[in-house]
């Protein structure tokens, strides 16, 4: 009797749902787009485009979307277009009973800012992905400068893993400091302590940081893990007793021992 009752429960289920779905496919049928409301997932963290921002570029070169039918509208082909923008990494494009076109975003977040030897900025995200300088926004991001003379630059959009750069060239600086910047990121402490990488002449490494009067001299992008690990270790046994401001330079560049001079 008793599984009897519960065949009954999800013959009926089914039987709702059935026709639930066929009401809405009914529905979204027949039901115009009256309007389109855009949903920016991280809107609190960057601000490089705006629910306004998106709704143009979906009704831009009068896309048939407002007064059209829902049915008619090609929800994956205007994912295809807001996900071609630099600063949009996913889209979800839906329709509603209501007459809605629904539009989630989520942005691009960039971990370094680089300026180059030529003063062209632009951004890197986690994945590598080329980022223009947004005019309405600047992301609080690590920066990087110095000799930086990268000759792909132009291939916005794109990541840096996915152009054609000749095999010697994927240690070159350009993949050092997106390393060097996804390291940094992934760290409370570091991500809160080191402002600035600076490229010197030699195609080192020279660490600003935000607390101290010092330079942290990196070297060369090689263990760079274990050079962070010694400089952790200087700060809690060394900085502490001895002062913030009792160092000009830090140097990490050497294996098994810190070169400190002092001011």
């Amino acid at each position: 009797m008793r599984l009897l009752k519960l065949l009954l429960i999800w013959v009926g289920i089914t039987a709702y749902l059935i026709f639930a779905l066929s009401f809405v496919s009914d529905r979204l049928g027949t039901q115009v787009c009256g309007k389109v409301r855009v949903h920016i997932k991280d809107s609190l963290n960057n601000n490089f485009i705006s629910k306004e921002d998106a709704t143009d570029i979906l009704l831009e070169k009068d896309r048939k979307i407002l007064g059209y039918p829902l049915s008619k509208i090609n929800t994956l082909e205007l994912e295809k277009i807001l996900v071609g923008e630099s600063f949009i990494k996913e889209a979800d494009v839906y329709k509603t009973v209501n007459g809605e076109l629904r539009v989630d975003i989520l942005q691009r977040k960039p971990i370094l800012r680089i300026i180059n030897r030529h003063g062209k900025s632009y951004y890197l995200d986690r994945e590598g992905v080329i980022l223009p300088v947004s005019q309405k926004y600047t992301s609080r991001v690590l920066v990087a400068n110095g000799n930086i003379t990268e000759p792909f630059i132009e291939e916005s959009t794109r990541s840096i893993f996915d152009l054609d750069v000749p095999e010697g060239m994927r240690n070159s600086v350009i993949y050092n400091l997106h390393s060097l910047a996804s390291f940094i990121s992934d760290s409370e402490l570091w991500r809160a302590q080191i402002a600035q990488i600076y490229v010197n002449s030699k195609y080192e490494y020279e660490l600003i940081p935000r607390v101290g009067a010092h330079i942290i001299y990196l070297g060369d992008a090689q263990d760079y893990e274990i050079k962070f690990h010694k400089l952790e270790a200087f700060y809690l046994y060394g900085l502490n007793n001895k002062g913030w401001n009792s160092y000009d330079r830090i140097n990490l560049k050497y294996e098994n021992q810190i070169v400190c001079t002092k001011r």
